[in-house]
């Protein structure tokens, strides 16, 4: 009998970190994710968590845990909590490769103004983070793991 070979799905809530950045210039690249159709272009780790965080609250997802204040009107947010439109397919996030190293963070939840979930670095090797700045530990640790 023949083994069905089954297709590996990229959840929504994931974003693809590819990191182009040399030793000088060391997080800098671009992430995909499932509800943008294109790349988004980052030069630190800051702006990659600024733009991203655009990103869901565009897309209502995943669900932030409180909606942000503006004192410039309205803020910026989807308005409504549906499942996301898929804009970019599974292959074409998986074949994405950073130049130094590529990583998939799995954002479960924005809770206290934050963000809580799972790395998952190109070894496959899982990380849990409960925050932004543990993220990037994360991040940090890996990419140093991992030197030329």
């Amino acid at each position: 009998m023949e083994e069905m070979k089954k297709e590996r799905t990229y959840p929504a809530n994931s974003i693809r970190v590819c990191v182009d950045g040399d030793a000088a210039d060391a997080f800098r690249g671009r992430f995909y994710s499932k509800m943008n159709p294109e790349a988004i272009h980052f030069r630190d780790f800051g702006e990659l968590i600024v733009l991203a965080d655009k990103l869901f609250d565009k897309r209502g997802y995943p669900q932030t845990f409180q909606e942000k204040r503006s004192f410039r009107g309205t803020a910026a947010g989807a308005g409504h909590y549906a499942a996301p439109e898929i804009l970019l397919g599974d292959a074409e996030i998986l074949a994405q490769r950073g130049e130094r190293r590529t990583f998939d963070i799995l954002v479960q939840s924005r809770r206290r103004a934050g963000w809580q979930g799972v790395l998952l670095g190109a070894d496959g090797i899982m990380h849990e983070y409960r925050s932004e700045m543990e993220l990037l530990k994360e991040i940090d640790a890996e990419m140093r793991r991992h030197e030329i």
